[in-house]
């Protein structure tokens, strides 16, 4: 079994060296570790997926299905369970897990449609669903206006209000009703910024399903595209980016 381990059959290599595991693969170091057990039943029964990528040093197991994914990294030894966060000890960052992004076999104009603005002055274009009360998104943010990210893409904006943001759909009303593009990109940023203007912000009726109108092809939008949260950034041939590392560079 050891060796059957470590002589695993690779189906892809990735721009970092990193090697997409098969899924049987992927499964056997799973079953190595303590996390197994706890999982074996609802993977039995297809209520969570298993893929898994060689990194070198570690392996990384993804548990995952529609609500969401968890990382676990194992040591090349199969001795060494670790879940969180894994710190790189030469470059401080931690340990990206960036699968393969699949090519998108999706309708475009479903994506265009669903573009509330756009902003930036780059030769790329970039489609970024986000939703204005996200925490991520506000972090994103913040990074994004230390560097010259607008120079560098032509940003398309939709939006996913999360149903859990309780502040989420009366920010959205705020930036969507300013009275041209540029002032809707204003608000955007004021807004993921911390600005508090939307509180005050009283929409009309025909404002109100102005948005909802536009929320509609937004919503659809992300859905064409197969964004399970916020923010999610795809490229110009509405490919997911998967390394927020990757935007900078």
């Amino acid at each position: 079994m050891k060796k059957t381990l470590l002589s695993l059959s690779l189906v892809a290599s990735l721009f970092a060296g990193d090697i997409v595991l098969s899924k049987d693969s992927a499964l056997n170091i799973l079953k190595k570790t303590p996390i197994y057990t706890q999982v074996a039943q609802r993977i039995n029964q297809d209520e969570i997926k298993v893929k898994g990528l060689d990194k070198g040093d570690l392996y990384v197991i993804t548990l995952y299905n529609k609500k969401g994914a968890q990382n676990v990294f194992v040591t090349k030894n199969l001795k060494y369970t670790m879940l969180g966060l894994v710190l790189n000890n030469i470059t401080k960052e931690p340990v990206i897990v960036d699968y393969p992004a699949k090519p998108f076999k999706g309708n475009p104009q479903i994506v265009k449609d669903g573009v509330l603005f756009s902003f930036g002055h780059g030769k790329k274009d970039l489609y970024i669903v986000t939703d204005p009360e996200c925490p991520f998104c506000q972090r994103f943010e913040k990074a994004a206006k230390k560097t010259n990210f607008g120079d560098k893409y032509r940003i398309h904006v939709i939006f996913l209000p999360l149903s859990f943001h309780k502040h989420s759909m009366a920010m959205i009303e705020y930036i969507l009703s300013a009275p041209t593009q540029d002032e809707r990109v204003k608000r955007f940023h004021e807004t993921l910024q911390g600005s508090d203007a939307w509180k005050s912000f009283k929409p009309t009726k025909a404002q109100k399903k102005m948005v909802a109108k536009e929320i509609e092809k937004s919503k659809k939008a992300a859905e064409e595209l197969g964004a399970r949260g916020t923010p999610s950034f795809y490229d110009e041939h509405m490919k997911e980016i998967k390394s927020r590392r990757r935007l900078f560079q």
